[in-house]
């Protein structure tokens, strides 16, 4: 578990969202970025220990993407595809087909573990795992498949969710938070879940407690229309930064115009205060082209 301090979560009326002077745009509706108790992001991150926090987070709302997709609009495949390696990595996997990702319905994946939820035939997948050498053991509990190596992925399996660990990186626990000490329990996580807003997925950074910039992440949030919107949100460490991180972020849409237009910044502060750039896509831009294409944009944040 990380050991730098963490400060308790704050309530929604010690927030207080204004504009600074000098930016783009000013949000509105108090503690936005608190994050909301009922978001499908924070309920992901509640499944996660707090010791997940050295490596990129991801949360999908695997059903939604598909429902993007079902119209033969191939934009959505990179970003509605679980961004663990699970089955990125293991392919065909000790499952053999028994697993897959049209059988998703949310995920939420850590550097080494993950919880997904959805469909799964529990029997299948298990008999396949004992097939290909897997034996089952109790770890904290609960019924684990793993390799009497230590090598492979440790799974827990049932009819509505999937968790899995990498034995020798990370355990079972990693996915079985304590009370009170979940990704969803830290506040910089909170404040940016609710800076991203209503999104299908988010992708969070690297928490960095000691740096200027606490914690970036990048949200995909889709219209009724299938129009993309992406959403970078950066929860920093004082308005000095704020301002800074503010105006990189206006000067890399001015500098890089037209592939930003349309961008708006703005600030909400706070005992941390967030940074939020909200990007419009185009219907030739694919959804998530900030997270593997146009980098501009988080490189600013990432190199205040």
């Amino acid at each position: 578990m990380s050991t730098a301090p963490r400060r308790t979560v704050l309530g929604a009326a010690a927030l207080a969202v204004v504009c600074l002077s000098g930016l783009l745009g000013c949000s509105s509706g108090s503690g936005e970025a608190d994050g909301d108790s009922g978001s499908p992001v924070l309920t992901g991150l509640g499944t996660l220990a707090e010791d997940n926090d050295k490596g990129v987070v991801t949360y999908l709302d695997a059903a939604a993407a598909r429902g993007l997709g079902r119209s033969g609009d191939k934009r959505f495949a990179v970003v509605g595809r679980p961004a663990g390696s699970l089955l990125n990595a293991y392919e065909p996997g000790p499952w053999a087909q028994h697993l897959k990702a049209d059988q998703i319905d949310t995920a939420i994946d850590a550097q080494g573990a993950g919880h997904w939820e959805g469909s799964f035939d529990a029997a299948a997948v298990t008999r396949s795992l004992k097939a290909n050498g897997y034996v089952s053991g109790d770890e904290d509990g609960r019924e684990t498949w793993a390799r009497p190596d230590g090598k492979g992925v440790a799974l827990q399996v049932s009819g509505d969710t999937v968790s899995y660990s990498t034995p020798g990186t990370t355990r079972m626990s990693a996915v079985h938070p304590e009370d009170g000490a979940s990704l969803a329990d830290v506040e910089e996580y909170r404040r940016a879940t609710g800076c991203l807003g209503a999104v299908y997925r988010a992708d969070f950074n690297r928490f960095t407690p000691t740096e200027p910039v606490r914690l970036s992440a990048l949200g995909q949030r889709a219209g009724s229309t299938g129009r993309n919107t992406e959403v970078l949100c950066a929860v920093v460490k004082d308005e000095a930064t704020a301002r800074r991180v503010a105006a990189r972020l206006r000067s890399v849409v001015r500098d890089k115009a037209p592939r930003y237009d349309g961008t708006r910044v703005t600030v909400e502060e706070g005992e941390q205060p967030v940074v939020r750039a909200t990007v419009p896509d185009t219907a030739a831009q694919r959804p998530g082209r900030l997270l593997i294409l146009d980098l501009d944009l988080w490189m600013a944040v990432v190199k205040v």
